[in-house]
């Protein structure tokens, strides 16, 4: 670093972003986005789905709803129109989540659909029950996987949301007004979705993340203010 000098920089890193489901939602809606957010690029999106906070109310209806549509999920050569889970990077990354997979379920959580390895292909996965302060849960997955826990209420899921070292995108599915505007307020996230989940950008708005997700924002606007380098001119009253 001394050799090299200060330079400015803007860095997005990794994150866990949660979705948060409740009880007042649309569930046939948030399990079609969560089923889209979850899995595209074999969840190898930085903004991917990778927990789900689901209201204990709805929790059955939801997963009901959810697991026809990831088991539907077209898996295969990404080379195909049709596929929408194709390989990993490398079959090193999907042993990774195959294992990280297998380490939840140790721990008591449930694989409910999916998980399956051939090769660099894993298949996309559900897993329940998952402790929210788990590695599965609190670490980047980068894999076709996703980690649903249970809430009683707003306010504990978007704690469960926060207890995580990242920030970068998160989401809130619900009917409520107060819940949205509590969810924006309070959520520790760059991007905050109501009614959709955080794989969604737009090259107009700023984007970054908080915490170990990331430093400065991208998005045109964004980034030339991230990379100006100010100058402040002064004129004394003295006469010239």
């Amino acid at each position: 670093a001394s050799i090299a000098g200060a330079k400015k920089l803007s860095l997005e890193l990794g994150s866990s972003c949660p979705v948060i489901v409740m009880d007042d939602a649309d569930i046939e809606y948030a399990a079609d986005a969560v089923a889209l957010g979850g899995y595209i690029n074999a969840g190898q999106v930085c903004i991917s789905v990778q927990r789900v906070i689901v209201h204990e109310k709805v929790m059955a209806n939801f997963l009901d709803a959810l697991k026809p549509r990831v088991e539907a999920i077209k898996v295969g050569d990404p080379k195909s129109a049709d596929t929408k889970v194709g390989t990993l990077i490398s079959e090193a990354e999907a042993i990774r989540v195959e294992k990280s997979i297998a380490t939840a379920v140790s721990e008591g959580a449930t694989l409910l659909t999916g998980g399956a390895r051939t090769g660099a292909i894993v298949m996309p996965a559900i897993v329940c029950g998952v402790n929210p302060k788990s590695a599965f849960a609190q670490d980047e997955l980068f894999g076709p996987a996703i980690a649903v826990s249970s809430t009683t209420g707003i306010t504990d899921a978007i704690s469960i949301a926060n207890d995580s070292p990242y920030g970068l995108g998160a989401g809130v599915f619900t009917k409520n007004m107060d819940n949205s505007i509590q969810a924006a307020r309070e959520l520790d996230a760059g991007s905050i979705h109501i009614n959709w989940t955080p794989l969604w950008r737009a090259d107009l708005m700023p984007y970054g993340g908080l915490k170990s997700s990331g430093i400065g924002k991208e998005g045109v606007r964004s980034t030339v203010n991230e990379m100006t380098e100010e100058k402040t001119i002064i004129l004394h009253g003295r006469s010239w």
